[in-house]
């Protein structure tokens, strides 16, 4: 595989990360505010419920963070090849 073709692929891998990062967090921040916003209006959740939502956090926060860093990391890796191209 040549420079360019590597470095195509780490940008298009660093692209859809982030954005899959971004979208993921603007879900996780929707639902976290729809939750809060019942659990206020009810006063209470019950401790099902709750283990769900702290589950529901746990994955979608670690998806977020596994996305962020394989951009991060392809990212890198395309400013490693265009430092080392010049």
């Amino acid at each position: 595989m040549n420079r360019r073709d590597e470095l195509r692929r780490n940008g298009a891998v660093a692209a859809l990360s982030l954005l899959g990062a971004f979208v993921l967090w603007l879900i996780f921040h929707s639902v976290y505010e729809d939750l809060s916003v019942s659990e206020r209006a009810v006063g209470y959740v019950d401790p099902t419920t709750q283990s769900g939502i702290y589950f529901g956090y746990f994955a979608m926060l670690a998806g977020v963070v596994a996305l962020a860093a394989i951009g991060l990391w392809a990212a890198v890796k395309c400013v490693l090849l265009l430092a080392r191209r010049s």
